[in-house]
């Protein structure tokens, strides 16, 4: 007897924590939950904030532009997690800003001109080491749906992109030839005729407007594991008022699902009558505003930080506790 007594006794604290009936648990001061859980039992209303940093391009499918060098996204999110066991559904409301280089294939442009002696010539332009430039905004809206797996997460889904804000900027060297009726072969880098050398144009003189990019969803794949900043982080009796912070740490991939090309269709270069010479007056449009890039589509991948500041547990429940607060016989 004295040792069936004992054993019910252990039974009691390993249940309940102190070895009390889970109605008395229920009304004192500390609040435990009377339960051997982690933070992925029950389900949980999360709030945080997510940071990301990306290396982004865009791919389309043309030789007149590269995806190099490319250039990187910073992205800013306020997160809402709803967690049912080791599932959850994700969303929010977040910002995004990118900053893309492409090379540009060199290009050749011919015209006739007089120059300053009043002779007639055939100009050849050539424009070459050409990178465009693209800054833009996003307001972002994603909606995931995940898993854990002992702390690791994974976790799909798509995002709605819409771009608020751009500009563009280009850096080329440009070159010009010429020929001349009754003499052999082009003649160039003479400046008394307008024929100049290697002429750099920089970002800060050949500012444009944004690119009108469409609305865009992005496919989105997320891997990364998560830290728990509580006693929920490790299985055990819990007080069910306690806080729940995480911060998970992730790798990402995001992909452009829709073609987001500009509906505007420009020539690349275009070279004023009255300044056939003068390379600051030339025009010169991004190579996604010319019409022969076909589909472009956004890419991002890099790592991600999220912070759940703020987290809330519905109330467990004792499965094993009786009407009246006491551990049924079954």
């Amino acid at each position: 007897m004295l040792l069936l007594t004992a054993v019910g006794a252990v039974a009691q604290t390993r249940l309940y924590g102190d070895g009390g009936n889970y109605y008395k648990k229920q009304k004192s001061k500390t609040n435990q939950a009377g339960l051997y859980t982690d933070q992925y039992d029950g389900v949980h209303h999360l709030v945080g904030l997510q940071v990301d940093a990306a290396f982004s391009t865009f791919l389309q499918q043309t030789n007149l532009m590269s995806t190099r060098p490319g250039g990187y996204g910073l992205g800013l999110t306020l997160q809402y997690a709803y967690l049912n066991g080791p599932f959850f559904l994700q969303t929010g409301i977040g910002i995004r800003w990118q900053d893309v280089r492409n090379n540009v294939a060199d290009q050749q442009f011919q015209r006739d001109a007089v120059d300053a002696t009043g002779t007639l010539n055939h100009l050849t332009y050539t424009f070459h080491d050409r990178t465009d430039q693209t800054r833009n905004v996003y307001a972002e809206v994603p909606f995931y749906i995940g898993g854990y797996i002992h702390g690791f997460y994974v976790m799909v889904g798509p995002k709605l992109s819409l771009p608020v804000w751009g500009d563009t900027r280009l850096s080329l060297l440009t070159t010009s030839t010429a020929r001349y009726d009754g003499y052999i072969g082009p003649v160039g880098e003479m400046d008394n005729h307008g024929l100049r050398k290697d002429v750099p144009l920089t970002p800060e003189q050949q500012q444009g407007e944004a690119l009108q990019l469409k609305l865009d969803v992005l496919g989105v794949v997320e891997l990364g594991y998560e830290l728990a900043f509580s006693n929920k982080g490790r299985p055990g009796y819990h007080r069910s008022n306690m806080r729940d912070q995480r911060l998970r740490i992730g790798a990402f991939a995001e992909i452009g699902m829709l073609n987001i090309a500009p509906k505007q269709s420009k020539v690349l270069y275009q070279v004023p009558e009255y300044a056939p010479y003068d390379f600051q007056e030339f025009t010169y449009n991004h190579v996604l505003t010319s019409g022969q890039v076909g589909s472009v589509h956004n890419l991002y991948a890099g790592l991600r930080l999220t912070y759940f500041f703020f987290g809330h547990q519905s109330k467990e429940k004792c499965l094993l506790c009786g009407a009246h607060g006491t551990v049924s016989p079954w």
